[in-house]
C-alpha cells in the first residue's frame, strides 16, 4: 500500500467516527437546550417529554404507595399535576412493577428526570450496539456511525426523545439473543423474559424459541416470569394479572380511538382505516396476523433459517406486524433487521432497502396530516427484506465462532 493510500484510508477511517459524533453532539446539545427551555415554562410536560409523563406520573403513584390505584384516570390525572395546563393526561397502561422501576426518576424535578430517562435510552441504544457486534462484525469500527444512524432515524430519534421505552425492548430484545448466541440460554430467557412489560412482544418471541426447541430459554423465561408474577403479587395481591389483562384491553379499544392513526400493526392499521368490528379489511388484518404468526412459527419450528442473525431478521418485523397493540415509536426496533440485512449483503444490494425504509421512518412525522402511519408499509417492506436474505449463506450472520474485529 502506498502511503497516498494509507492517508487515503486513514482520512476515511477518521471520518467514520469523526462525522458520526458531530451528529450525535448536536442531537444531544438540541435535547439539553429544549430542556432547559422547558425549564421555565408552567406547563414543562406540553414542552418536551411527549408520553414521558405517563411515566414520571406512575413512579409518582408507586411513591406514594398508592398502587391499587395505578390504573384509574382521577389519581394519574393528579400525578400529573403540574406537567400540563388543566386536566390532562398521558395514560399509563402498563403493569405496577414498572411503575416501581420510575419512583426514582420521580424524585428528581420533571426537566431532569426527563433528561436522566432520554440518557438511558441513547445508553441502551448504544450497548445494543455493542452487545450485537459479534453477532454482527460489520459494526466493528462502526460503532458511532451505526449510532448516528440510529438516532436520525425517525422512529428511534422519537422514542428515545419522545420519553418512550423501545429502547429498553430493543436492549432486551438484542441480549437476549447475544446470550443465545454465546450459549447462555437459561441467561437469555430471563432476559427476553423481562420484556413482559410489552407481553405482545415477549410472549410471541419466548412462544418462537419453545418452536425452536430451546428448552433452556424458555426454562430461563419460566423461572423470570414466575419471579415477575411473585412480584405483582406482592405489590397488589393475586389477581393483579387478570386486573391488569382486563384494563390493558380496555385501554387498547381507547387507544384505537384515540391514536389508531399511530398503529403500525395489521390489526391497528385496518381499524384505523376502516373501523374496529367486522368488517372485510378487518377480518383480512386478523388473517394476515394469523398467517404472519403461522410463518413464523413454522420457521423456527423447521429451522428454515438457521443463521441466528437472520431468524432475529424475519422474527422482528413478524411479531411487530402481527400484534394488535403496536404504535409508530416502536417501529424503531427494525433498527435490528436493518443491521442483519448490513451484514447480509454488499452495499449495492442494502443501499436501496435501507433508503426506502429510512424515508418512510422519516414520514411518520407527518402521521397526523396523513391519518395514518407509514410505518406499517415500511414493517411489510422490512419482512419481506429479510424474507429474501434469510436463507442466503454467502455471508453468515450470528453463527459462532465470533468474527475477529475490523
Amino acid at each position: 500500500m502506498t502511503p497516498a493510500h494509507s492517508a487515503a484510508q486513514s482520512g476515511g477511517t477518521w471520518r467514520l467516527t469523526a462525522y458520526p459524533v458531530a451528529v450525535i453532539v448536536a442531537i444531544a446539545l438540541a435535547v439539553i437546550l429544549g430542556a432547559v427551555d422547558a425549564a421555565d415554562s408552567d406547563a414543562p410536560g406540553e414542552e418536551i417529554g411527549g408520553d414521558y409523563p405517563a411515566f414520571y406520573g406512575a413512579g409518582r403513584i408507586a411513591a406514594t404507595g398508592d398502587l391499587d390505584e395505578l390504573h384509574t384516570v382521577e389519581r394519574q390525572v393528579e400525578a400529573q399535576t403540574g406537567l400540563y395546563e388543566g386536566e390532562v393526561t398521558r395514560f399509563f397502561p402498563y403493569p405496577a412493577q414498572f411503575a416501581v422501576v420510575y419512583q426514582p426518576l420521580s424524585q428528581l424535578d420533571y426537566v431532569w428526570s426527563y433528561l436522566a430517562h432520554t440518557s438511558i435510552m441513547a445508553l441502551l441504544l448504544w450497548l445494543s450496539i455493542l452487545v450485537a457486534r459479534p453477532m454482527l462484525p460489520w459494526l466493528y469500527g462502526r460503532v458511532a456511525l451505526a449510532y448516528a444512524t440510529s438516532l436520525v432515524f425517525w422512529p428511534m430519534f422519537r422514542t428515545i426523545t419522545g420519553g418512550s421505552n423501545t429502547g429498553l425492548s430493543l436492549f432486551l430484545i438484542t441480549a437476549g439473543f447475544r446470550l443465545v448466541y454465546d450459549g447462555h440460554h437459561l441467561a437469555a430467557g430471563v432476559t427476553i423474559a423481562a420484556m413482559l412489560y410489552k407481553p405482545q412482544f415477549a410472549i410471541p418471541l419466548l412462544g418462537l424459541f419453545l418452536l425452536g426447541r430451546y428448552w433452556r430459554v424458555v426454562t430461563g423465561a419460566i423461572v423470570a416470569a414466575t419471579a415477575y408474577y411473585a412480584w405483582g403479587v406482592a405489590l397488589l395481591g393475586w389477581s393483579w394479572a387478570i386486573d391488569w389483562v382486563s384494563m390493558a384491553r380496555d385501554f387498547g379499544a381507547r387507544e384505537a380511538e384515540i391514536n389508531g392513526h399511530s398503529s403500525i400493526s395489521f390489526i391497528g392499521f385496518a381499524e384505523n382505516l376502516f373501523g374496529v368490528g367486522f368488517n372485510v379489511p378487518v377480518v383480512l388484518a386478523w388473517t394476515c396476523a394469523v398467517a404472519t404468526a403461522l410463518l413464523l412459527g413454522w420457521t423456527w419450528w423447521r429451522g428454515d433459517v438457521p443463521d441466528l442473525g437472520r431468524r432475529l431478521a424475519v422474527t422482528v418485523p413478524g411479531i411487530l406486524l402481527l400484534a394488535p397493540h403496536v404504535m409508530s415509536h416502536d417501529g424503531a426496533l427494525i433498527v435490528l433487521p436493518v443491521a442483519v440485512g448490513v451484514q447480509a449483503w454488499d452495499r449495492y444490494r442494502w443501499i436501496p432497502w435501507v433508503t426506502i425504509l429510512w424515508v418512510l421512518g422519516a414520514t411518520q412525522s407527518l402521521i397526523r396530516q396523513l391519518g395514518f402511519s407509514p410505518g406499517f408499509l415500511m414493517l411489510l417492506i422490512a419482512l419481506g427484506w429479510a424474507w429474501q436474505f434469510r436463507r442466503e449463506h454467502s455471508v453468515e450472520v450470528g453463527n459462532r465462532p465470533a468474527p475477529v474485529s475490523v
